[in-house]
């Protein structure tokens, strides 16, 4: 599913943070800006085996020996580096980055996922935050959801969280 597609409650294929494969349901605290400009650099991380990612250069993805602890945002990512990649089976596999190059693209997406998994996006996994909210969120977020969804609350935990992120209301999905 393209990521512009993506709605509050869809289920997509992510890695928990030891890299086995699950799914995982997107949050209503996912951002979604399909039209928003160029403002933020992006970059094509070119991986072995013919994955290839789209992300802005504040975007965070997991890097290194291990899936999925230790996470890096694009713009510091290297040809040669480990990057952790989805192929069909059980668990992310380490797969080198080939290449790092700018790319002209538009609109802004992260899927956050109720919990806490990392999303894959075009075969590759990454992460919606830095690891300390990735963390949080897969120990606290499903809880915070069910509770602002049965008292009504949820417009002011987009409030709270676009406030605390430095977010519009109007980033966030449908």
């Amino acid at each position: 599913m393209r990521l512009d597609a993506l709605r509050e409650g869809d289920r997509v294929v992510s890695a928990t943070v030891d890299g086995s494969l699950t799914t995982d349901e997107v949050s209503l605290l996912s951002i979604a800006k399909p039209g928003a400009g160029a403002a933020s650099a992006f970059l094509r991380i070119i991986v072995e085996g013919g994955h290839a990612l789209n992300v802005t250069a504040e975007h965070h993805l997991p890097v290194g020996s291990t899936c999925c602890r230790t996470l890096a945002k694009a713009k510091e990512i290297v040809a040669g580096q480990s990057v952790w990649v989805y192929e069909g089976g059980g668990a992310a596999v380490a797969r080198t980055v080939v290449r790092v190059q700018p790319v002209h693209n538009h609109g802004l997406h992260s899927p956050v996922l109720a919990s806490g998994t990392f999303p894959v996006v075009d075969g590759v996994v990454t992460a919606f935050d830095r690891i300390e909210s990735v963390t949080l969120a897969s120990y606290a977020l499903q809880p915070v959801l069910a509770a602002c969804k049965a008292t009504g609350t949820c417009h002011s935990v987009k409030r709270l969280h676009a406030f605390l992120s430095g977010r519009e209301l109007s980033d966030y999905i449908a």
